[in-house]
């Protein structure tokens, strides 16, 4: 009965991952993305390892690795965008800006 569940809720989770990239709701490069494909992935294989559907088993390893590979790469250029920021857009440690930093208005 877990096992089952296991299996469902994965299969559910990778669905709806790719139906959310589909729809343009979210991005292939982004981390909800890839960690959900990371516990579909897992929550589908353990379920058919405890099944003994090995050939599942491999195939759901190799896309928790595929999920893996892509969070890592997301995290890495996400540290070297940061790595790599204007030095003159941080502010001085009187807490005003930087001279000549420009003022980044958003919109609530």
């Amino acid at each position: 009965m877990i096992a089952s569940a296991m299996g469902w809720i994965g299969t559910i989770g990778s669905i709806c991952a790719y139906l959310l990239l589909s729809r343009g709701r979210w991005d292939a490069t982004s981390l909800r993305y890839s960690l959900l494909n990371l516990v579909a992935g897992a929550l589908a294989g353990s379920a058919s390892a405890l099944y003994g559907a090995w050939p599942s088993v491999g195939s759901n390893v190799l896309w928790c690795a595929i999920a893996v590979h892509s969070a890592a790469t997301t995290l890495r250029e996400r540290r070297s965008r940061v790595a790599f920021a204007e030095p003159g857009a941080c502010a001085d440690h009187a807490g005003e800006p930087a001279p000549g930093a420009r003022t980044l208005l958003a919109a609530a």
